[in-house]
């Protein structure tokens, strides 16, 4: 299981459209929303690195949302099946040049 703190950026007056986009996931709780109501602070729970992925692209795909930035990032259970070498991790998702793709 993952669990993240991530910022949600949304273009500048489609605040409403966004959360109503993000409803959508049960996997997502929004927290708070910044005073220029374009960043939304929300967690997110998801069962794998890949499954974390595909939720994303899945959010940006919204024309309201540019972007999902994790800020932080708890993976423990991943840890875990790594160190008892039942997982070798696969960190394709978190790097800056695959996050610029969720938009192409």
């Amino acid at each position: 299981m993952i669990f993240t703190g991530s910022l949600i950026s949304v273009l500048p007056d489609k605040l409403d459209e966004a959360l109503e986009h993000l409803e959508k996931f049960e996997q997502i709780e929004v927290f708070t929303i910044s005073e220029d109501k374009l960043q939304i602070v929300v967690a997110i729970e998801a069962e794998s690195e890949d499954s974390l992925e595909l939720l994303c692209k899945t959010v940006t795909a919204s024309p309201a949302i540019i972007a999902v930035s994790h800020h932080y990032l708890n993976f423990e259970d991943e840890v875990e099946s790594i160190i008892k070498e039942e997982k070798v991790p696969d960190l394709k998702g978190f790097g800056k040049k695959k996050s610029r793709e969720f938009k192409e």
